[in-house]
């Protein structure tokens, strides 16, 4: 349960984030820093036995068998010492971050939000190392990327607008690559689970799908970790806070890519495609990204070149692949997380008490800023691989690496070469970061102090003890070899400064002395290579062509659907269904059945004398429908027609479906008037021709969809499945009503799904009726109002008195019976519904029946308490399981809260649909501002009504309703005034 404690730790610094703000403001990282260390010492606390091999683990079923037998979904967690040690990275140098947080965000400018987005940035890079599951896995790996995004958009501005864009293109191509191998990856090896996938023999028997399934985990984790061609995401990504530079991409988000890589190296580490492919992209992006961090006179953007050089280098070192190379690499990252978060933290420091960070306005702090100054100097030291530091042994790890890299010995020496020189120029920009950040420049810093020690001393403690562990080195033997060995052979680590004269120590010495000659001649280096552009293209230019020219793919494809015409809309569908019915016809007539096969016969019983009146029905509404010239006759047809099916329904012995579609037809019927009284009366004229085409389709198209029906309905007996509910629903369930437990039970994942979207149903109804304008028409067109509003208005208020309580009572007891006779949630919201519609209708003017946030409300808090009945079946079963009881007398089930979300949910897109359909004016608009048309000409008019305007809430100046004289539309209006007039060619053609 360790794994349960420190996730649910995580989410607690989620939950308690906000009211720490608002009770402690920026203060608030001292208590959430305290949280993340207790859920370390936690993991701590368990480290000798996961480095004895035992594993800890925790599994619970989420949903079973989803894609076939032993393809479920697990909420599974393993943490070996390679997630262990990740984990701890996060949490452990996200404490510090959040420390230091403390004392560097300003007072009262938004830190709720960051706080919160941190920490649940946090809790998802943990649930991704700990992730088990292929599911888990992907939804953590999103988490992530949705994370960084919020967190470099909420600073603000143009920078942080831009890169959070572009780093959410980028990351999320990897999200679609990873989508892909693991989909790929559980079908071939028959499970969703990470540990079952990696000991798969699958792999060794086919190496044509192991190398695939290598270069897309490759691909994905070269966008998480800012490998070429995708490194561009990560400097523009510093346009967020420096909390959020040092955490994020310094030791979170970025090491979410080492980690898959060093995971999945299981299987791929001898695969000579992953081995070329991680070498060279992984040593091309450290030497280039090298190069241009020295041209950088930003020191933060300076640092983030430097972070994706240094994760070129970890890349590239586990493509060799072996477990020297393993260990390396994992060295590395520890070196890198701390030199790279502390170096973040100080530049924030020295733009804190500065004001700058750009070399160009600094001047000579160092004597200033002594212990800043010291501490930046440790930090970019150990990024230098000067010793003794960490980054030192890390890097000549490397090397020794890099030797026996599998690609040959020409290849392996021309990657050392590259690697020195990588490590040169390494060593230069650590030196222009203490060089130009301290010492060079003329700007005078007379008046410049230390920062506080609550400020300098978190941002330097990760990058000063890379000197001290030096001399304890050999304490990270037993943790570095433990977690290779969890996906590789043991490498039987032995860390040390000193490994005798080899080529990695002559790199490293011929680096030192070329860089010290660097630093002597730095300022005609760096003049040199400043502002001069190194490639033909950025990547930022790149990927801004490739937005617009997808862009103007849409709009070209797009172009086919740029219509309000229904019949550009439906046309190619009929056609398409025309071309097919006939199609099969006519294989059929030649072969005698269907791919040679026979059609059976229908089964006896099918075809009634009294499906005839059902039939009779439907066929004299639309007969007259087709005919009639009137919006509101067309409106009422279409509900006879619909009676005419619910008729059908009952005589088949659907009670639930006919209960259903009768209520949905009467409300239908009521939101298609709210719309068609914005209409003309009548029906555009059609010319001749039209018609004559459209009935000859309409007719092809029925004859096609009554031969379907016919030839291919009512010729079996009932499906195996269907008996097996049949027999044994009620039993498991303990309730008759078949139809409503398969829907809150069986399938109930199902019905959340379609839960979810009645709830966005409800939001593209408010968001698309509110952003549309009131079109005007010719006047004799519009809907005359009837009489005066208010008397007539009177009848149908008395009656709801009593209607409204009355159908309060018979939807609530639909829902408490839907178990087992017809009713449950979905009738009874319907019901209710109908009440509300009623209730509209008692209104002498448009007005809202419910308060603007209501029905967001009461579809939010329906998907909640669908979801909420989902992980209550965790506790016995899977996710949505039902759990069952008896308590006075009665059966109880908690699929019960299931259907009281989905009667949420259901009442929340019919008030919302009433509210913004029902309301004339939408929200903003003013009674000025309706205009109507005279042979097609706008004028400010009002429209006639009865009532007076202190009888409306929307017209709040109390003045009587009067026609306003003609004036000349402004250039809006005449907009307005040519789409109309395009909307009527358009439907009258």
């Amino acid at each position: 349960m360790t794994l349960l404690y420190v996730l649910a730790l995580a989410a607690l610094a989620i939950a308690v984030s906000p009211l720490l703000v608002k009770l402690i403001d920026r203060a608030a990282g001292w208590p959430l820093a305290g949280i993340f260390l207790f859920a370390a010492v936690l993991l701590i606390r368990q480290l000798p036995d996961i480095y004895d091999g035992k594993a800890l683990s925790y599994q619970a079923t989420w949903v079973p068998d989803l894609l076939g037998p032993g393809l479920g979904v697990n909420f599974a967690l393993k943490a070996d010492a390679l997630s262990v040690f990740f984990a701890l990275l996060a949490l452990l140098i996200g404490a510090v971050v959040f420390i230091y947080s403390s004392a560097y965000l300003s007072k009262n400018k938004g830190n709720t939000s960051f706080y919160t987005i941190m920490t649940a940035f946090t809790a998802s890079i943990l649930m991704l190392v700990l992730a088990d599951d292929a599911f888990v896995l992907f939804i953590a790996w999103e988490l992530v990327s949705l994370a960084s995004f919020m967190l470099i958009a909420r600073s603000g501005g143009t920078g942080g607008e831009l890169g959070s864009q572009r780093t959410l293109i980028l990351t999320f191509i990897g999200g679609l690559t990873m989508l892909s191998a693991l989909a790929i990856a559980a079908t071939q090896t028959g499970t969703t689970s990470i540990s079952g996938i990696l000991a798969s023999d699958v792999w060794a028997e086919k190496p044509g799908l192991s190398s695939t399934i290598a270069v897309l985990i490759a691909v994905s984790a070269f966008t998480k970790s800012a490998q070429f061609p995708f490194h561009f995401w990560l400097p523009e990504a510093m346009a967020a806070a420096t909390p959020v530079s040092a955490f994020l991409h310094a030791a979170a988000v970025v090491k979410a890519g080492i980690y898959l890589l060093m995971r999945f190296s299981t299987i791929f580490h001898d695969n000579a495609t992953w081995n070329w492919l991680l070498i060279v992209v992984g040593i091309v992006t450290a030497v280039m990204a090298s190069l241009f961090a020295i041209q950088k006179s930003d020191l933060k953007k300076l640092t983030a070149y430097s972070t994706v050089s240094h994760l070129g280098w970890i890349v590239a070192t586990i493509g060799v692949g072996t477990p020297l190379a393993l260990a390396a690499a994992l060295v590395h990252t520890l070196a890198h997380a701390m030199f790279k978060s502390s170096l973040f933290m100080l530049i924030g420091v020295v733009d804190h008490q500065t004001g700058t960070r750009d070399a160009s306005r600094l001047g000579s702090s160092w004597r200033l800023l002594p212990f800043t100054f010291g501490s930046v100097c440790i930090a970019a030291a150990s990024m230098a691989a000067v010793p003794p530091t960490l980054g030192f042994i890390s890097k000549e790890g490397m090397l020794a690496a890099f030797e026996e890299a599998p690609i040959g010995n020409g290849p392996a020496a021309i990657l050392l070469i590259a690697a020195g020189i990588g490590a040169l120029f390494t060593f230069t920009y650590s030196a222009r970061i203490v060089c130009d950040g301290f010492i060079d420049g003329d700007r005078d810093m007379s008046e410049t102090k230390e920062a506080p020690i609550s400020l300098w001393l978190p941002a330097a403690i990760p990058g000063v003890l890379s000197l001290p562990i030096v001399f304890f080195v050999s304490a990270l033997d037993k943790p570095i070899s433990s977690a290779v060995a969890a996906v590789s052979e043991d490498p039987h680590t032995h860390l040390a400064l000193w490994h005798g004269f080899n080529v990695p120590l002559a790199i490293s010495i011929a680096v030192t002395v070329l860089g010290v000659v660097g630093i002597v001649m730095r300022k005609q280096i760096w003049a040199a290579l400043d502002g001069r552009k190194l490639a033909w293209r950025s990547g930022n230019e790149l990927l801004n062509t490739a937005v617009r020219g997808l862009a103007g793919y849409g709009k070209a494809v797009g172009k086919m659907a740029d219509s309000l015409s229904p019949t550009r809309h439906l046309a190619a569908m009929f056609v398409l269904i025309i071309a097919l019915g006939g199609t099969v016809a006519i294989r059929t007539l030649v072969s005698g059945g269907i791919d040679g096969a026979a059609i059976a016969p229908r089964v006896e019983g099918m075809d009634r004398w009294s499906d005839l009146v059902a039939l009779g029905i439907v066929a004299l509404a639309l007969v007259l429908l087709v005919r009639t010239s009137s919006r509101l006759t067309g409106v009422v047809l279409l509900g006879v027609a619909g009676m005419g099916v619910t008729f059908q329904m009952l005589t088949l012995g659907a009670p639930d479906v006919a209960l259903t579609q009768l209520l949905v037809e009467a409300l239908t019927v009521v939101i298609m008037m709210l719309v068609v009284r914005q209409q003309p009366e009548t029906f555009h004229p059609t010319k001749p021709k039209r018609r004559i085409g459209a009935g000859v389709m309409a007719v092809l198209v029925g004859l096609v969809t009554f031969g379907a029906a016919y030839g291919l309905l009512g010729r079996r007996e009932r499906t195996e499945l269907s008996l097996w509910y049949l027999n044994n629903g009620p039993e498991i369930t303990g309730g008759d009503n078949i139809v409503n437990t398969i829907l809150v039970e069986f399938r109930a994942f199902d019905t959340l799904g379609e839960l979810t979207v009645l709830g966005m149903a409800a939001v593209v109804i408010a968001a698309v009726v509110t952003s549309m304008p009131r079109y005007p028409f010719q006047r004799g067109t519009h809907p005359t109002p009837f009489g005066r509003a208010r008397i007539n208005a009177i009848p149908a208020q008395q009656l709801l008195r009593f209607l409204i309580p009355a159908l309060a009572v018979v939807s609530f007891l639909v829902f408490m019976r839907g178990h087992n006779s017809p009713g449950g949630g979905f009738i009874a919201a319907l019901i209710f519904g109908g009440a509300l519609m009623i209730s509209y209708i008692s209104f002498p003017r448009d007005q809202r029946i419910v308060d603007v946030y209501t029905p967001a409300k009461l579809t939010g808090v329906g998907v909640l308490l669908a979801l909420l009945s989902g992980f209550i079946g965790l506790i016995k079963g899977s996710f949505l399981y039902a759990l069952h009881g008896h308590f006075a007398g009665n059966h109880w089930t908690t699929s019960m809260i299931f259907d009281v979300g989905v009667y949420l949910a259901v009442m929340g897109m019919l008030s919302m649909a009433i509210n913004v359909l029902g309301s004339y004016l939408r929200p903003g608009m003013s009674r000025k501002q309706l205009t109507f048309t005279k042979d097609n000409s706008p004028l400010q008019a009002a429209p006639e009504v009865s009532a007076r305007e202190d009888d409306d809430p929307n017209f709040p100046d109390g003045k009587p309703f009067e026609h306003q004289t003609a004036t000349r539309p402004k250039r809006g209006e005449r907009r307005k005034a040519q789409t109309i007039k395009q909307i009527q060619k358009e439907q009258a053609q």
